[in-house]
Parts: structure tokens; C-alpha cells; sequence
């Protein structure tokens, strides 16, 4: 009697492939931060309806995720902490700068690259928050 070989199946995927991801995009934009006073933390806002400084129209939405920030180079004492999008006005978004020395430090000034996602489903109306994240993916 001849091996019929392993035993195997065979599967057809008929599912659409899905995701609620829309984009993602680097958008340049062009910064001037302010002075991050020593030993602190400082969130600045920037955009088109910025309060730190107003920039040219960026195109971010509220309920936009900023996945990075690359900065046009490094300063010396100052370190990007974290970035994020008003969950309620479009073009406004903000970062957090971090000086742990001795002394007050003004970020670089310069074209800051901002990678970020934009989602075709939402299950909120507050987006930018949790509830904004799907619960399954098809």
C-alpha cells in the first residue's frame, strides 16, 4: 500500500481583509518651542489653533494618534517626552518637553516630522480617548 502522504486541509479565506486603520502620515511641521524651565516638564500646544505657538495648518484631526515625533535635531539637556492631539479641536496638538538640569533650555527651533494615524472607525463620540479604540478587529 503507497504513503497517501500527511493529511492535509485546505482552507479559503473569504474574509475581506479589514482594518480600522485609515492612514498613516508624516506631516513636517515648523516649530519654535519655548523655554522648558529646569528641572520640569512642560507640554506646549502647536498648530493651527495652537496657544504655545501657532503654526501653519497641519491637518491633524481630533481623535488623530501621534505615533512620533522626530525632532530637526538634538539640544542639550532637553528630552521629547510624550505627544498628543486634542480629543475636541482639530489642528491643535501637544508635546511634552523634559529638562532635568540645572538651568532653563529652549528646544531646537525647525521642522519637526509628526508620524500619525488616523482611524476610519470610531465607537465614540469623545474621540482621542479609550472608548475611541476598536474593541475587534474583522
Amino acid at each position: 500500500m503507497a504513503n497517501p502522504g500527511p493529511a492535509s486541509q485546505v482552507t479559503v479565506n473569504t474574509t475581506i481583509p479589514y482594518s480600522t486603520e485609515r492612514t498613516i502620515q508624516t506631516i513636517g511641521v515648523s516649530m519654535t518651542p519655548l523655554s522648558v524651565a529646569t528641572i520640569t516638564t512642560a507640554e506646549q500646544s502647536f498648530g493651527a489653533n495652537g496657544v504655545s505657538q501657532v503654526t501653519a495648518a497641519t491637518g491633524i484631526l481630533a481623535g488623530d494618534v501621534i505615533l512620533g515625533i522626530s525632532p530637526p535635531g538634538m539640544t542639550t539637556g532637553v528630552i521629547l517626552g510624550n505627544a498628543r492631539v486634542d480629543t475636541a479641536v482639530n489642528d491643535k496638538f501637544y508635546v511634552q518637553f523634559v529638562n532635568p538640569t540645572a538651568g532653563g533650555v529652549v528646544p531646537l527651533t525647525g521642522i519637526y516630522l509628526i508620524t500619525v494615524a488616523r482611524f476610519s472607525q470610531s465607537i465614540s463620540t469623545t474621540p482621542g480617548t479609550l472608548s475611541t479604540i476598536p474593541t475587534t478587529v474583522q
